[in-house]
């Protein structure tokens, strides 16, 4: 019996559950951490982008050990934004190892401070609800050891280079890898259904900022486009990207 034209359809763009750990490009696996994702540049040394909430370092050296990799060779984390989901297990990954650990130059306050990470909520009504959760959760102080800058690079993969992307949050960045064809957007973008959207409102502080950066990430080459709540596109990214930041305007 043939399926209906909507199951059909559904079946194309539905959302592909996250694996624990998937490997994206060879070298490049996205890890599934509590609540968002991390990334695993496999080397012949190993950099880790973002380390999820608290809780979260088992599940990262857990996939490392899977990929037949140690904790003692990653050399370099780097954070995309200092959002709980993102920066959450720093603290604990830091336990761990010695990597030397990059932040761009407007999230590392927050990040090195004693204080807690800024509400991320931009509702007021729900930020004072989940203040208390956000309180609870938060990961403390951690070390920062190399401030980040638009157009800085690491050796990862051949050389990857970041991309100073604000608007979700001030110091938001993006992840070049233009000698594998691959962009990492964190939180830049959102996939939804098939579909390329802006960062969600309830999170991002300047939206306006956030379509500039998404039309600054539309002139970067590219093949293969990461995000740290969907599942990648494999394949045509950049076209997709070019297309989704003409319709945002200017």
């Amino acid at each position: 019996m043939q399926r209906p034209a909507w199951q059909e359809r559904w079946e194309e763009i539905k959302p592909a559950p996250l694996r624990p750990v998937r490997e994206v490009l060879p070298g490049l696996y996205q890890v599934r951490t509590r609540g968002s994702s991390a990334y695993l540049l496999l080397d012949d040394e190993i950099t880790l982008i973002d380390t999820g909430n608290q809780g979260s370092a088992p599940r990262i050296l857990g996939a490392l050990e899977e990929l037949g990799r140690r904790p003692d060779e990653i050399r370099h984390i780097v954070i995309t934004h200092f959002h709980i989901d993102h920066v959450g297990g720093l603290p604990e990954i830091q336990q761990h190892v010695s990597a030397r650990t990059c932040v761009h130059l407007a999230e590392a306050p927050h990040v090195e401070s004693a204080e807690p990470l800024p509400n991320p909520f931009m509702h007021p009504l729900l930020a004072r609800i989940c203040e208390p959760y956000l309180l609870r959760n938060d990961p403390g102080a951690a070390r920062v050891d190399v401030v980040l800058h638009d157009g800085d690079e690491l050796p990862a993969l051949g050389g990857m280079r970041i991309v100073h992307a604000p608007g979700h949050t001030a110091g938001s960045i993006s992840i070049h890898f233009p000698n594998r064809g691959a962009l990492l957007v964190g939180d830049a973008m959102q996939y939804k259904f098939g579909r390329l959207m802006l960062p969600s409102r309830l999170f991002t502080q300047d939206m306006d900022e956030a379509a500039a950066s998404i039309r600054k990430l539309a002139r970067l080459d590219f093949e293969t486009l990461c995000f740290s709540h969907f599942r990648p596109i494999l394949s045509g990214a950049d076209r997709k990207v070019r297309e989704f930041a003409l319709s945002l305007g200017e």
